[in-house]
């Protein structure tokens, strides 16, 4: 078994500075401000059973989770977050995922990987997607598609600087953050990659409970040649790499990780259990080169 105390050196979030915490602050409330002025959110927030209190509660619940999480440098910049939704929000999130008839297999064009598009179920996290679900499960994730919004400029500082050495995208032309709903089954399996170019960083959200889950999260790996480097997202064979971290898939918990040149990660062929691997992906993307 992979434990984080025998094979990651963990350390909790320094604190931001004080400038730094005022402009998340800033720039999240007047966002949120701007949102409550639509009649649109208000009545998707009343359809969901939520009040902008409420709201605003579970933002400060996440925030402080994100600044006190555990978060690691190298071998490429690595976040995990225990508790990250407060329980009403983390409720409404099982209560509203969708179920596999309302979901797509995975498409060719988001991945290539024949395991994949056999044992993963795909719902976009997009207005046309929202039309086929009933009235309150849409609203519910209309709302939380902009509550990931409103954090994503905090989960970004949450994740560790990357070393010189490691290749990055460029900030420059501001991020877009794509939201989407998976569902796995056993068998689904993806060997160790980087990421798509496009990628800032990934966060997975892990949303199933069973306790045969535990040991099918997200894997770290490191290449057994030592300097090597990919920054295509080109999958490679799991011979080739060693498993340094392996997340603990459990309920609320966020992995996340930095896009590098050797960001490898992947998930090992996954067991037939009684409850299907139920994941919100949040990937924040270079607006230039982002991909639906």
């Amino acid at each position: 078994p992979f434990t984080r105390s025998c094979l990651f050196g963990w350390t909790s979030t320094p604190g931001l500075s004080s400038a730094l915490e005022l402009k998340l602050a800033i720039g999240r409330w007047l966002q949120l401000a701007w949102l409550l002025r639509s009649r649109h959110f208000r009545r998707n927030l009343k359809a969901c059973g939520l009040s902008p209190r409420e709201l605003m509660r579970s933002m400060s619940h996440s925030v402080r989770y994100l600044r006190q999480c555990e978060r690691r440098r190298d071998p490429y910049p690595v976040v995990v977050v225990d508790g990250f939704l407060d329980g009403r929000m983390m409720t409404l999130v099982s209560q509203s995922f969708p179920g596999s008839d309302d979901m797509e297999d995975m498409p060719v064009e988001r991945t290539r990987n024949a395991m994949a598009r056999r044992n993963r179920k795909l719902f976009r996290l997009n207005p046309e997607s929202l039309e086929g679900l009933s009235v309150d499960r849409a609203a519910f994730w209309d709302v939380f598609s902009a509550f990931i919004d409103l954090l994503s400029p905090e989960m970004m500082h949450a994740l560790p600087d990357p070393a010189p050495d490691m290749r990055v995208e460029s900030f420059q032309s501001g991020f877009k953050v794509r939201k989407d709903l998976w569902m796995d089954r056993g068998g689904f399996q993806i060997s160790p990659h980087t990421d798509g170019v496009q990628k800032y960083a990934t966060f997975l959200l892990y949303c199933s409970a069973h306790p045969s889950l535990e040991q099918e999260g997200t894997s770290v790996f490191v290449p057994k040649d030592n300097g090597f480097r990919s920054w295509n997202g080109k999958q490679f064979k799991f011979d080739d790499f060693d498993e340094v971290f392996r997340a603990p898939y459990r309920k609320n918990l966020v992995f996340g990780f930095r896009k590098t040149d050797n960001s490898f990660h992947g998930k090992y062929p996954g067991e037939a259990t009684v409850e299907a691997r139920k994941t919100i992906s949040i990937t924040v993307q270079s607006k230039r080169l982002f991909k639906v």
